[in-house]
């Protein structure tokens, strides 16, 4: 036809910025219909990544929906009590209870698509902080990856250490 179309918005009028599924749309696959969210507010400000045992979880992936499984093995490998991704992983939010913890690529989109990286010109529309968040890739035995939202740089550091976490679904 001949009317406008944003170049965000799918066949599906989903568009990345918009809030739908219990969160905040920061990527969509090609068909434009299904992609992740990430929750519209931080769930913690200062956790650790693991329970107080450094061991190797064998969460190394870093792709777009590799989160979920990372998030799965880390607490499986930890078991109970408060950290990263046992957070996401028993978080309900928005009447949807599959959260969980972002891979690295995952918070990456999150930095640019929907904070402070403003790829698509939206602005930090995730009201995100200017520090670290958590992923659940791990690096090695005593270290895991972080996003920094400040400046889009990504780093390990110690599992010990407290930083932010924002859990994240798929739709």
């Amino acid at each position: 036809g001949t009317a406008w179309k944003s170049l965000n918005e799918t066949g599906c009028g989903l568009s990345i910025g918009d809030t739908s599924q219990g969160g905040i749309i920061f990527y969509l696959d090609p068909s434009g219909c299904h992609g992740l969210v990430a929750a519209p507010t931080d769930q913690s400000t200062v956790i650790q990544w693991y329970n107080g045992s450094n061991t190797n979880t064998t969460a190394f992936a870093s792709c777009v929906g590799c989160g979920d499984g990372n998030t799965s093995m880390v607490v499986n490998n930890q078991g109970s009590g408060s950290y990263a991704a046992k957070l996401c992983y028993d978080l309900t939010l928005g009447g949807q209870s599959d959260w969980y913890l972002p891979s690295k690529v995952e918070l990456k989109l999150m930095y640019e698509n929907i904070g402070q990286g403003n790829a698509l010109g939206l602005g930090n529309v995730g009201n995100f902080a200017t520090y670290y968040y958590w992923s659940s890739t791990e690096f090695d035995v005593d270290d895991a990856w972080l996003q920094d939202f400040s400046d889009g740089y990504q780093d390990d550091d110690n599992k010990y250490f407290t930083y932010y976490v924002r859990a994240v679904r798929a739709f």
